[in-house]
């Protein structure tokens, strides 16, 4: 896939929402993640999707494996990170994760998806842009436009 092309990420979003939301609907709310994880898994592989689940995140420090066992729920085209969630909402900490996640894994595209909610197109999805990890960290508003994304800006 070519993800520079805007029309691509945001079909491929589309597509991963309406698979989210397939799943909640089928499963309902509240359950554990790892039900969700892997129902999401068929889910994606039935559209044809390639996607991978647990993917270990590299934890390196001056050349050194922290072995830290950090791991990405699903990684999506080896681009997009999802993390799951099945909690009331979407959690400063669950931001932080996936942000840390992105920038290990030096992928720009991510996704929390949270299935404790009860409408997942209001409160289950939040996008993330990753241009610029020091920037976000150290700025205390990103933009969130129409489409539910959070881009965030700078040099990657």
């Amino acid at each position: 896939m070519d993800f520079s092309d805007d029309k691509v990420r945001l079909a491929l979003y589309y597509k991963l929402r309406d698979a989210a939301i397939t799943v909640q609907r089928q499963l309902g709310p509240y359950l554990v993640e790892k039900y969700y994880e892997k129902a999401l898994m068929v889910e994606l592989k039935s559209m044809g999707i390639h996607v991978e689940n647990q993917v270990e995140i590299p934890t390196f420090y001056k050349g050194v494996n922290l072995d830290l066992n950090l791991f990405a729920d699903i990684l999506v085209e080896n681009e997009i990170i999802i993390e799951l969630k099945s909690t009331p909402r979407i959690e400063n900490s669950h931001i932080r994760q996936i942000l840390t996640y992105m920038k290990l894994m030096r992928k720009h595209y991510g996704l929390i998806m949270n299935f404790g909610v009860s409408y997942m197109t209001q409160y289950g999805i939040k996008s993330f842009i990753l241009s610029d990890f020091d920037e976000i960290v150290n700025s205390k508003s990103n933009i969130e436009d129409k489409t539910g994304f959070i881009a965030l800006t700078g040099t990657y």
